[in-house]
């Protein structure tokens, strides 16, 4: 009778428990079958957007004055997103590199159960005859619960982690080179779009009203037009050509703005946020320093330097360890245990005790897969040289590509600020001149337009020529702050970032001043009557001035000249000119030029000054460089291109660059 009761709570038992977790499951199926896709609402976009950009406009400092090149780029470390997220990938690597060290210890699990039955486990023994025995018995009580603590070493899953954590190591490693390519790729652009927004809150003003003097210009002729004071034609072709110059004007106007804008946004200012920069000193626009570091120098520190190449490096060690681990993985599995284990059943004997095992596995078939593995890790590492080498070869370029683009753009400047003088002493003449009427006016408007095209062009190119010093900067590897420097504060970060720009403008740059030249003088000149002697000699002298050649009673080169008369002819006398530059200590010959002209009767003193100006014109080329001149450039730009062996400095393992030898 007990026993079929218990047999009927049993099966009540079983079926109650079917029945919980029928209620259990088919919700949990029902709400898997359930999901689909949920698209975002306009509200939470907006929410969403408006969370986003609270969180960044709350991180960005205020202004506190003008902007130098310095706090620029201190703001922008600071407040860039993409330093921010290789700063983000450094944290994690480091956070993924102490997680891995832990798999390297063993593994200590603690388990706990409870574990019943609808009925006992009753079973049928046989005895040592082999008979089966006629009494049921069972060991198992029907509810008991279990408790175990076991600590389990893998040997070669250590070995795997330990590979894998070395791994992660030079993971943080390569997070952190990316991070200082992320910087100096930051001040680079950086310095471009400071020197471009100096350029534009400078000359802004001046294009504004250029705009405004050309629009009342042509107001005034529709004026003339509407009332026919002017020939139609006239009036129209005036019309247009300042038309013709708004257009360049506006066309130039627009990049102004959109230099502010776009340094702006990446200095990290607030939208619509008013600033203005530290003006630029104007000697900094005509004094040109030289680069005295030699390009094959600056290549052999690229090389050492370089956060690409040394992320190349660094994915070296890891293809290594790969390699290891993937090697690791064919020996013998050997598991080490050891435990304390609890059973509640009260038919054992002893319900608690201690184990000890050990267990080698080897999986033979593996061995199959080991000269693939082989062939796939010798393919890697011979990717990882080939990608290594191409890379360097590209390094070395861009360092002499840094180098050529400095010393054309530093070239191109001297025009630049020439055609800028130029243009100012037009506008002067044009503005002294009495005369009035259109052609003057619209005359003096071009003037004033060109000057202002002219400035933003020069500004261009020294925006530009400032930009290819810090391409030598960032070609070379040179950190504007070190891994150890606070970024989260500009104040702080701005000294440091001048000290830096400092310390390797210092260097390698340096404003070499011109050698003087040595003086020069009018030597003996034969051939000139002596009525107009004196005038000739004078005009010689005034474009020696002219040229900027030093004039003496002593000149170290003197130059000579005779003058020969041919017969008159129809069309005028013929004259032959030979001007002779000798030294004037030792008299040796240096130079010959010989010219010939024509002079017409009667030859008058203006002539014959012309003549004397045309002597100096003709040689004054090959006596500045006599009088010891130097080139401002290579003889062609192959000689910028091209250099000696390259030869790394081994000894050099500061953090400051190598001194700068011309």
């Amino acid at each position: 009778m007990l026993s079929k009761t218990l047999e009927r709570l049993g099966g009540m038992k079983s079926r109650h428990s079917a029945r919980v977790a029928a209620w259990v499951v088919l919700p949990l199926v029902i709400a898997g079958c359930s999901v689909i896709p949920k698209p975002l609402t306009l509200q939470e976009n907006s929410r969403q957007a408006q969370e986003d950009l609270a969180s960044i406009v709350g991180r960005l400092e205020p202004i506190s004055g003008p902007l130098s090149l310095a706090d620029a780029t201190a703001r922008a470390i600071r407040n860039n997103l993409e330093a921010r997220v290789r700063q983000m990938e450094v944290m994690v690597q480091s956070s993924q590199l102490d997680v891995s060290r832990f798999d390297m210890l063993p593994r200590l699990a603690l388990s706990a159960g409870y574990n019943a039955r609808s009925n006992d486990a009753f079973g049928l023994g046989f005895t040592p005859n082999g008979t089966i025995s006629t009494t049921p018995s069972s060991a198992v009580e029907r509810s008991h619960s279990t408790a175990n603590a076991a600590l389990t070493w893998n040997v070669l899953d250590f070995g795997l982690s330990y590979y894998r954590a070395r791994q992660n190591a030079n993971q943080v490693l390569i997070a952190e080179e990316r991070r200082r390519r992320a910087l100096q790729n930051l001040a680079l652009d950086v310095r471009l779009a400071w020197w471009r927004a100096e350029a534009a809150q400078r000359l802004l003003p001046q294009m504004d009203e250029m705009i405004e003097q050309t629009d009342r210009s042509i107001a005034r002729a529709q004026l003339i037009e509407e009332r026919r004071l002017l020939p139609p034609l006239q009036i129209i072709a005036y019309r247009r050509s300042l038309l013709e110059l708004q257009q360049q004007l506006s066309q130039r106007r627009q990049e102004l703005a959109q230099w502010r804008t776009e340094f702006a946004e990446l200095v990290g200012l607030r939208p619509g946020e008013p600033f203005r920069v530290t003006p630029a000193a104007s000697v900094a626009f005509t004094t040109l320093p030289e680069l005295l570091t030699r390009a094959e120098d600056l290549e052999a520190m690229a090389l050492e330097r370089r956060p690409e190449l040394t992320e190349e490096r660094l994915r070296m060690r890891v293809t290594q360890d790969e390699g290891r681990r993937q090697m690791l993985a064919f020996l013998p599995s050997v598991n080490l245990n050891i435990g304390a284990n609890y059973d509640s059943n009260r038919y054992l004997v002893n319900n608690q005790w201690a184990e000890v095992g050990n267990l080698v596995s080897f999986n033979l078939l593996k061995l199959l897969s080991l000269p693939a593995t082989q062939r796939s890790q010798a393919a890697t590492v011979e990717l990882d040289k080939a990608r290594r080498e191409a890379l360097t070869m590209a390094v070395m370029a861009q360092t002499r590509v840094a180098v050529t683009r400095y010393q054309l753009l530093k070239h191109e400047l001297g025009v630049w600020n020439q055609a800028l003088a130029d243009d100012r002493a037009l506008l002067r003449a044009l503005q002294s001149t009495q005369q009035s009427g259109l052609e003057t006016e619209l005359e003096l408007i071009r003037a004033s337009a060109r000057l202002v095209i002219t400035q933003v062009s020069r500004d261009l190119v020294h925006a530009n020529l400032e930009h290819a010093m810090g391409r030598v900067m960032n070609s070379v590897g040179y950190d504007v702050v070190t891994a150890e420097a606070d970024t989260t504060e500009t104040p702080s970060l701005s000294p440091v970032v001048a000290t830096a720009f400092e310390n390797f403008t210092s260097e390698h740059f340096a404003v070499v001043a011109g050698q003087a030249l040595k003086s020069a003088g009018v030597g003996e000149v034969v051939g000139v009557p002596a009525n107009v002697l004196a005038d000739f000699t004078s005009a010689m002298n005034t474009v020696f001035r002219a040229a900027r050649i030093p004039v003496s009673d002593a000149p170290a080169v003197k130059a000579d000249v005779a003058v020969k008369m041919g017969a008159p002819q129809a069309s005028g006398r013929p004259v032959t000119l030979k001007v002779s530059l000798a030294d004037g200590t030792t008299g040796n010959l240096l130079h010959v030029v010989q010219m010939n002209s024509m002079l017409v009767d009667p030859v008058t003193p203006d002539q014959w000054k012309v003549l004397g100006e045309a002597a100096v014109f003709r040689v004054a080329e090959n006596l500045r460089r006599l009088l010891g001149e130097r080139p401002a450039l290579p003889r062609d730009t192959l000689t910028m291109t091209e250099g000696g062996a390259l030869k790394l400095d081994r000894g050099w393992s500061g953090p400051r660059m190598p001194t700068a030898q011309p």
